[in-house]
């Protein structure tokens, strides 16, 4: 016997007009029976509302879309709220149950030393400059051509909205040996004889998920990507030294601290990921 969710006059959540046979239903309820639990202020225009199984397609795992099925089986009485119960998916830079919250920015705590940014390694050995590949990272990917150069790729990847600064570089300093007039980052990235490649995270921080590669075509070689040194900074509200202004989305820095570049030296995130050398008595 199903005695936790059994049928009641609208749904109990309101009254029924006797003149027009027709639910009318309480603040937050919605549906012929006032069988929907609706989302509050209709997620204030910065979100969407969804349902519980929409909300589980949109799962993501440290930033990874990671959808899973939720109340897929009609007759499963612990997902009986699927269908039923709905809830705010927020816009980016917004967050709370009704997406009445502004974000503020993110980054490492000044305060904790001997930390790392996370490098991840692309290797790809090609000897026709011919072939291409989708690099992707939390959702987002790039075009990469053979002969893009590590200029070409810092660029792509600093477009993409789930990362804020990359810096990219080539792991052997030998590799200019021969060709002393050309930007540093101005060779391309798969080469006859393996071009590895550095990919420095500065922002997002901490340890961030592994890009993938996809789409392959055309390369003629190997072709990898590998994390050589995870990530251990911290990636928190208003850097762990202030506290967000939800109403601004700006933090306010505690004493001593103020806006960083993301790297522990003053800036322009707003983040409070700095010390502050003019503070008084720092």
């Amino acid at each position: 016997v199903n005695a936790a969710h059994s049928d009641g006059e609208c749904s109990d959540m309101g009254i029924c007009n006797r003149n027009t046979g027709q639910c009318e239903c309480a603040s937050g309820f919605e549906g012929a029976a006032c069988q929907y639990l609706t989302c509050q202020q209709d997620c204030l225009g910065n979100g969407e509302c969804q349902s519980m199984a929409t909300l589980a397609g949109s799962n993501e795992v440290n930033g990874v879309p990671t959808p899973y099925t939720y109340g897929s089986d009609p007759n499963n009485s612990l997902t009986w709220d699927s269908d039923q119960v709905f809830g705010c998916f927020c816009s980016d830079n917004f967050e709370g149950y009704n997406c009445n919250l502004k974000s503020c920015p993110k980054g490492d705590d000044p305060n904790t030393q001997h930390q790392d940014n996370e490098i991840q390694q692309l290797s790809c050995t090609d000897s026709n400059d011919a072939g291409y590949f989708e690099l992707s990272f939390r959702g987002q990917s790039v075009s990469v051509t053979a002969t893009n150069t590590a200029a070409d790729l810092e660029t792509a990847l600093n477009g993409l909205s789930v990362i804020e600064e990359v810096s990219i570089s080539y792991n052997d300093p030998s590799i200019y040996v021969g060709a002393p007039s050309l930007d540093p980052d101005a060779l391309q990235i798969c080469r006859a004889s393996e071009g590895l490649i550095d990919i420095e995270f500065k922002s997002p921080t901490g340890n961030v998920p592994q890009m993938d590669i996809s789409n392959l075509v055309g390369i003629d070689g190997a072709l990898t990507i590998t994390t050589t040194r995870d990530g251990t900074k911290e990636y928190i509200t208003c850097s762990g030294r202030g506290i967000c202004d939800h109403t601004s989305g700006l933090c306010k820095c505690f004493p001593g601290f103020a806006s960083s570049d993301g790297q522990g030296n003053l800036g322009s995130r707003r983040d409070c990921g700095a010390r502050n050398p003019y503070a008084y008595g720092t």
